[in-house]
């Protein structure tokens, strides 16, 4: 799975959609509007547990949301 910093590199800062918020790259293949799971595991303290939460990215506004990992998301693959 990729990390954070992978997964928001997907998104274009450069332009933004109607409601300001960036869109996917364009050069992306399987471009969507899911949301997808990080490797990167939450480290602040807004859980009970943080290591039982990690990111997301969602694609469909551009959002960055910790949740825990018993959330069903979709993952994507990268390779190493």
């Amino acid at each position: 799975m990729p990390t954070l910093a992978e997964l928001e590199s997907l998104l274009d800062r450069s332009g933004a959609r109607p409601d300001g918020r960036p869109p996917m790259r364009a050069k992306i293949p399987f471009c969507d509007d899911l949301s997808y799971w990080s490797s990167t595991t939450f480290e602040g303290t807004a859980f009970e547990n943080p290591t039982k939460a990690a990111w997301i990215v969602a694609f469909d506004g551009a959002y960055i949301l910790s949740y825990y990992k018993t959330n069903l998301y979709h993952v994507r693959c990268v390779r190493g």
